[in-house]
């Protein structure tokens, strides 16, 4: 089977939910497992990059961040994941439109399951107008299922300052990886379910910022801006980047500033809880994930910076296991950051 092929049928699997489970086979002279291990690590999705550099000062913008009753509830730490999310956009909004987010979060009463996000996005711009902020995002509930399409997954109203992200399926995407990876150990799965959650969350919150800041859907297949996610996607195009530059020009008052072609490298965030176990993309990992987590990353991208984010209270050598299974994994880059938040 090509890779093309392979390829094909996991993205098919993967959007429609669809995984039959076989008996162990033989391709071409590899076993089931060895297959589905080659598989995986070709569905590692890309790292998430602006094609720019932003050549003049990168400015702070505020956006409201308001989670529903439902989200809430489904997602205990959700500030702490958002964060996450947030700054692996950063990384993007930064050198491609000079621009860096900072969240200001805040309850909502608002329970609609399986509600439409439309209505939802109506009720969210009467609550607050966000007139002195960036954009106002709404979390909702995820979807029982798993979507490809990014209207299912998010909202948001073009040029406008209203955004509604929903959670993100969780069980339903580890069941479908349990389907598709049989014969494969469990962190092998957590650690392609950690990496596919992190740039799935991070491209469904850029997409509809684009949204919010005039960009519409593309035909160009793995870009931000096309109507349905792609685990490939990377950037956004140059079409899209104009449109955005002009919008922020007029709402921030600024000129549209100059960029030069650039790669810049990933960052992989890793928690630290109070009980001093790693958190990726607000999940409990094992230490074989977060090593398998960084070998794929350093596959990626060999300067990926790893950041760990810990409380005071967390002894030192809890820290430094994670560093050193970073520097095993060959990632140099790395850094111990306070987290004493909520």
């Amino acid at each position: 089977m090509s890779r093309s092929m392979k390829l094909a049928a996991l993205a098919a699997m993967l959007a429609g939910g669809c995984f039959i489970a076989t008996p162990p086979m033989r391709f071409g002279g590899k076993s089931s497992q060895e297959a589905q291990r080659q598989t995986l690590g070709n569905e590692t999705p890309p790292a998430l990059v602006s094609n720019a550099t932003w050549s003049s000062e990168v400015s702070t913008q505020r956006i409201r961040v308001y989670a529903d009753d439902d989200f809430r509830a489904q997602n205990v730490h959700w500030q702490h994941t958002f964060d996450d999310e947030l700054a692996y956009a950063n990384e993007v909004l930064a050198p491609l439109l000079g621009i860096r987010l900072v969240a200001e979060y805040r309850s909502w009463q608002h329970h609609a399951p399986g509600g439409s996000l439309a209505d939802s996005l109506e009720e969210l711009a009467r609550l607050d107008p966000g007139s002195d902020v960036l954009s106002v995002v709404g979390l909702t509930s995820a979807l029982a299922l798993v979507s490809g399409t990014f209207d299912q997954l998010g909202y948001a109203s073009i040029q406008g300052r209203h955004l509604i992200v929903r959670g993100y399926a969780d069980r339903e995407e580890r069941q479908m990886f349990e389907r598709a990876f049989p014969d494969l150990r469990a962190d092998e799965r957590d650690a392609l379910f950690a990496s596919r959650r992190r740039h799935k969350t991070a491209a469904v919150l850029l997409h509809e910022l684009g949204h919010n800041l005039g960009a519409t859907h593309e035909t160009e297949a793995n870009t931000i801006m096309n109507a349905t996610y792609s685990d490939h996607s990377a950037s956004f195009s140059d079409h899209s980047r104009e449109v955005m530059l002009a919008t922020l020009a007029e709402r921030v008052h600024r000129g549209h500033g100059t960029a030069t072609v650039n790669h810049p490298h990933p960052q992989l965030v890793v928690r630290i809880n109070d009980k001093q176990q790693a958190v990726i993309g607000g999940q409990l990992v094992d230490d074989a994930t977060v090593a398998e987590l960084f070998r794929m990353s350093y596959a990626d991208d060999h300067d990926t910076q790893v950041v760990i984010k810990a409380p005071r209270s967390v002894p030192s050598a809890a820290v430094v296991r994670l560093l050193e299974l970073a520097k095993a994994a060959g990632l140099q880059r790395s850094s111990r950051e306070i987290d004493d938040g909520p």
